[in-house]
């Protein structure tokens, strides 16, 4: 069963709001407790009738997975996703969108912090609060800049116990990132992937290579339990996360 809810940012000017979809399978029973994950760009989660899906609900239903999913869509304009997504302001993203276009905003990203200390102060209580969940077990992910965005939440917020970031854009924010990695205490366990075809905008599959490597070689210093996989011929598409969200749920949740 999948409800849906409409939530304000309270400290976002613009006045968007944030739809907030909420899937708990029906196999089990609506008292028990279960684990919640948190996933960025919400729109794109559950199953529909097109390549842009995850079908996360269908995996689900089909492999018995007791698990709660959130999923809150991401702003429309996809700029305004980058400032969601990304914890510092970076040139690497005027880059990526072009000087002219720059030209038009004030700020190009650093607002990440507003968007996560909402989910996890704000929306992650109301949640607890409405519905039976592990208030423990948190998990959150993304893919491309959800996948960024959620690696800064693993290492801000050390209750979250699950992190999967899918087809990091890490050539967003690569060097505040790998900082904030290594000055954290890390405790989650940790999914990452990534397709050698990758491409989005001027980045191509060597930019998304390098950069995802250098953030494994910090995280494997830190000691958490993580996987990292390399998929041959992946392209930047949800129909390639469909493809491998088994293999990360399988790792992030059949381990206990």
């Amino acid at each position: 069963m999948i409800e849906q809810f409409s939530f304000n940012l309270p400290s976002d000017r613009t006045g968007q709001k944030r739809l907030v979809s909420v899937f708990r399978p029906d196999f089990v029973s609506n008292d028990v407790l279960l684990p919640v994950l948190y996933m960025h760009d919400g729109q794109n989660v559950f199953h529909h009738d097109t390549r842009a899906s995850w079908g996360i609900d269908r995996f689900i239903e089909t492999s018995r997975l007791p698990l709660m999913v959130v999923a809150i869509a991401s702003p429309p304009d996809w700029l305004d996703r980058y400032d969601d997504y990304s914890f510092f302001e970076d040139e690497m993203l005027v880059r990526r969108i072009g000087p002219e276009l720059a030209k038009t905003r004030p700020t190009l990203g650093g607002k990440g912090r507003r968007y996560t200390d909402w989910l996890m102060n704000e929306l992650k209580p109301w949640i607890d609060a409405r519905y039976a969940t592990d208030v423990d077990d948190v998990g959150v992910m993304g893919s491309s800049m959800g996948g960024v965005i959620s690696l800064y939440m693993m290492a801000t917020y050390p209750s979250i116990r699950r992190v999967g970031s899918l087809s990091t854009a890490a050539w967003s924010n690569l060097d505040p990132l790998i900082r904030e990695l290594k000055q954290a205490n890390l405790s989650a366990r940790l999914y990452m992937d990534l397709g050698t075809d990758e491409t989005s905008g001027p980045f191509t599959p060597e930019d998304y290579l390098y950069t995802n490597a250098k953030l494994v070689e910090t995280i494997a210093r830190t000691g958490i339990m993580f996987r990292y996989e390399v998929e041959p011929e992946g392209i930047h598409h949800e129909s390639a996360w469909r493809r491998r969200l088994p293999n990360a749920l399988a790792y992030l949740y059949d381990h206990d």
